[in-house]
């Protein structure tokens, strides 16, 4: 009976043994997950940096052929030289296509032969443009009176035509606007954004596969690991509740039972589990409220476009000296307002905005400080470039007057102050108001540049 009594009972020192041996097997196996974790993530690094790089070069192309593009427009437009300076600096110097290309080159992998093809026709349709821009500023150069030394070597040594020289000055540089704005060099800026466009789509999509590889295999092992880390906490809790019901509830009972003769009802850890849901779900919850104010207070709701905290945050920190502010009213809104509606009055202001992203430049800063009331800065601008921003506007008033989808016809009156004008007022953004005022006074539905 004694002996049976010994036997009926689980002894600590086996119960211990077991759970600790159960314990550093699990240990081992997270130890080893941990490690597949990490390679796995170096993985998906590395997928990532090559999407991302992909992605950021298409950019450089895009942005550094706009800016090639705007500088000899420039160029033949205004004749002024540092125009020309910047063609070059940007060719020789920055080389930010070039580098961008070199960059699709060095990703591309050397099985994707329509990759290769993409980039060598890019890099074809880029020079047969280099080679109509570089004539262009051939014939500018002869219309106008340059210093030579100011010319480079790759425009100056252009031979012209017999024809092209026996052309009059005017006729000569009307021959270099038409090389640079025709529908032949607008078809080879097309063809070239395609090609890269195509390149850059190839490695993407094989970065996104391999990405998408490797987060499927992440999501095994964290399964995994998951379902390891659950087991050591179970057996953890194991030994803690054999160790509470074997040890420490028996005496807490026993005691009980010496002065009251209660019962002690079990405990488990459901509260540890609630606290921890609701913590994540709180905390989920806080970041996604994080994200939507940050970008609620940089950013316009109706539009997407940038808000008037925006805009004074960007007056302080853009390059003053070389900016254009153009102060942007839409016209008469209140009627649209009054008589279409106020839902027709958000879709006009949609359009407005959607037409002026697609009018300026991805490096100028497009924001709606009003109800009716846009700021657009230009970078990197100066008053030569006048002709331009007006010939924007009128362009941008000749899609608005003749709406597509139905919209009301509507105008806008722009006032231009650039940062180096002559005689300039208390501060940039009065200087134009009062242009705009100009505006307004001859009619609306025009541009005004600050003059004072």
């Amino acid at each position: 009976s004694a002996s049976a009594e010994r036997g009926s009972g689980i002894q600590l020192r086996t119960v211990n043994l077991f759970f600790a041996l159960l314990a550093f097997l699990a240990a081992i196996m997270l130890f080893v997950s941990d490690i597949t974790v990490v390679r796995g993530y170096q993985r998906m690094q590395a997928a990532s940096d090559r999407y991302i790089s992909a992605q950021v070069a298409a950019t450089d192309i895009e942005s550094g052929s706009d800016y090639l593009t705007d500088r000899v427009r420039c160029f033949v437009i205004t004749g002024d030289i540092e125009y020309l300076k910047d063609f070059f600096e940007e060719v020789q110097v920055t080389r930010r296509r070039d580098n961008a290309l070199t960059d699709l080159e060095n990703l591309i992998d050397s099985n994707k032969s329509d990759a290769y093809k993409n980039l060598a026709d890019a890099l074809g349709y880029s020079n047969e443009l280099m080679e109509r821009e570089y004539l262009a500023m051939r014939l500018m150069q002869e219309a106008g009176s340059y210093n030579e030394d100011e010319i480079p070597e790759a425009v100056s040594s252009i031979k012209l035509s017999e024809e092209d020289m026996a052309l009059e000055p005017a006729e000569q540089k009307a021959k270099a606007e038409s090389l640079v704005f025709d529908e032949i060099y607008i078809s080879y800026k097309d063809k070239i954004r395609a090609s890269v466009n195509a390149c850059t789509e190839d490695l993407i999509e094989t970065s996104g596969e391999e990405l998408s590889s490797a987060n499927r295999d992440m999501e095994r092992i964290l399964r995994i690991q998951n379902l390891l880390t659950i087991a050591l906490l179970t057996m953890i809790l194991f030994l803690v509740i054999f160790i509470s019901t074997q040890v420490r509830s028996p005496l807490t009972k026993m005691i009980r039972h010496m002065k009251a003769k209660e019962k002690v009802p079990p405990k488990g850890a459901a509260e540890l589990r609630f606290v921890t849901r609701t913590y994540n779900e709180v905390f989920e919850e806080s970041q996604k409220t994080q994200r939507q104010l940050t970008y609620e207070a940089s950013h316009d709701v109706l539009t997407g476009l940038f808000n008037r905290s925006a805009y004074d945050m960007f007056m302080q920190s853009v390059d003053n000296g070389h900016i254009a502010l153009l102060l942007i009213d839409v016209d008469k809104f209140k009627t649209v307002n009054d008589t279409y509606g106020h839902d027709v009055g958000d879709r006009v202001l949609k359009r407005v905005a959607e037409i002026l992203k697609k009018s300026f430049r991805s490096v100028d800063i497009i924001c709606r400080i009003g109800g009716d009331e846009f700021v657009v800065i230009m970078t990197r601008a100066n008053s030569s470039m006048s002709q331009l921003v007006i010939n924007k506007i009128d362009h941008a008033n000749r899609q608005l007057q003749n709406p597509q989808d139905g919209l009301p016809k509507v105008t806008l009156s722009v006032g231009v102050a650039f940062s180096d004008r002559e005689n300039p007022g208390s501060d940039i953004f009065k200087d134009a108001d009062t242009a705009l005022y100009k505006v307004k006074e001859s009619g609306r539905c025009g541009c005004e540049i600050y003059r004072a």
